[in-house]
C-alpha cells in the first residue's frame, strides 16, 4: 500500500511538472509571436481588400469612410494567392464581410516566381496571420516541408521579441503578453506620397482581346476563395489596379477575366478607366507605373467606393 502511495505521489509530480511546463511554454510562445494587426478585433467589415502590395498602394480605408464604408486593407508585399486564399479564409471566420475585394496582380506570378519560396513574402503574410487552425493549414500547404516547424512552433524563430517585452513591472510584461494587437497605420494602406512620372500603353494595347496563359495553381486558390465567399454569403469583387499596364498585364487580365464571366463575378479593370479615374501619369505613379502613390490610391479608392456603392452593396 506504501509504495502504491508513494509511485501516485511520483504520477501527480510528473502531471503537475509537465503542466507547469506546458502552461510556461504556451505563455512563453504566446510572447513571441509577433503582435497582429487591429482588424481581428472588429466583427464586421463592409469591405476588406486583398492581395499583392498592388492592394495595399491601391486602396484606401480613409476614403471609404466617406463613404460610410467600413473598411480595412489586407495586402501584403508580393502574397501569391495560396497565402492569399488562406488569409481570406482567416478573414471570413473572423469577421462578418459583406464585401471580399482582391486586387489580382497575384494571379500574374508564374510557378517558378520567388514570391512562392522567398522568406520575406512568407514573413510578411505568416506574421501578421493570428494563430489558428487556418494558420497551421497555411504553413504545411504554403511553406516548405523542412521549414513548416520553425512557424509552427515559434520560439526560435522570433526569440528576438523578448527585447519588445515590457519587464518594468507586472502589468506591462501582462499587457506585453495578454494584448496580441498594434494599431496598423491607414488600416493597411501605404501613405507613399513620392512621384516618378511614367508612360503609359497605348489604347490599342489597353483593350486588346488577345489572352496569355495564367498559372493554373492560382485559378486553382481563386476557386476554392470563390467557393467561400459563397459559404459565408460574401460578395467576392476582382479589381485590376491601374498600373502596371503593359502587354503581359492586359493580356494576363483578359485571361482572368473569362474566368470572372464564367462564374459571374465582377472584375473592375482600372487600366480601361484611367480617364474616368482622372489618373495623371505624372503626378499619381509611385516608382514609374509599377505602383500609385498615395494620390493615384485615393483617386482609384473614390472610384471603387462609389462603383460599390452604386452596383455592389445596393
Amino acid at each position: 500500500m506504501r509504495n502504491e502511495m508513494k509511485v501516485a505521489g511520483r504520477i501527480l509530480k510528473i502531471i503537475f511538472f509537465l503542466g507547469i511546463l506546458g502552461s510556461g511554454i504556451f505563455y512563453i510562445s504566446k510572447a513571441l509571436l509577433p503582435r497582429i494587426p487591429d482588424f481581428y478585433e472588429e466583427e464586421h467589415w463592409d469591405v476588406v481588400f486583398f492581395g499583392t502590395s498592388q492592394s495595399y498602394c491601391t486602396f484606401d480605408p480613409e476614403i471609404f469612410d466617406d463613404y460610410n464604408l467600413k473598411t480595412y486593407n489586407r495586402g501584403r508585399q508580393q502574397q501569391t494567392m495560396n497565402y492569399t486564399y488562406y488569409y481570406v479564409k482567416d478573414a471570413l471566420d473572423n469577421s462578418d464581410i459583406d464585401v471580399v475585394v482582391l486586387e489580382i496582380f497575384g494571379m500574374f506570378y508564374d510557378e517558378d516566381d520567388t514570391g512562392f519560396t522567398s522568406e520575406g513574402v512568407r514573413d510578411s503574410s505568416l506574421n501578421d496571420l493570428r494563430y489558428s487552425d487556418i494558420k497551421v493549414d497555411a504553413i504545411k500547404d504554403c511553406v516548405p516541408e523542412d521549414l513548416q516547424l520553425d512557424y509552427l512552433f515559434p520560439l526560435g524563430k522570433y526569440h528576438s521579441r523578448w527585447e519588445e517585452l515590457d519587464y518594468s513591472s507586472f502589468e506591462g510584461w501582462k499587457e506585453s503578453v495578454m494584448n496580441p494587437y498594434f494599431t496598423e497605420e491607414g488600416r493597411g494602406f501605404k501613405h507613399w506620397a513620392g512621384a516618378q512620372p511614367c508612360g503609359y500603353a497605348s489604347w490599342d494595347e489597353i483593350f486588346s482581346e488577345k489572352r496569355r496563359p495564367v498559372y493554373e495553381e492560382n485559378f486553382r486558390y481563386l476557386d476554392m476563395m470563390n467557393e467561400l465567399c459563397k459559404e459565408h454569403g460574401t460578395e467576392l469583387v476582382l479589381v485590376r489596379a491601374p498600373f502596371p499596364c503593359n502587354e503581359k498585364t492586359v493580356e494576363m487580365t483578359n485571361t482572368v477575366m473569362d474566368w470572372a464571366d464564367t462564374h459571374e463575378v465582377e472584375l473592375i479593370n482600372c487600366m480601361k478607366v484611367t480617364d474616368v479615374i482622372g489618373l495623371n501619369f505624372e503626378e499619381d505613379s509611385l516608382d514609374a507605373g509599377t505602383h500609385l502613390n498615395e494620390s493615384g490610391g485615393k483617386k482609384v479608392s473614390r472610384y471603387i467606393a462609389e462603383y460599390l456603392k452604386e452596383n455592389v452593396l445596393k
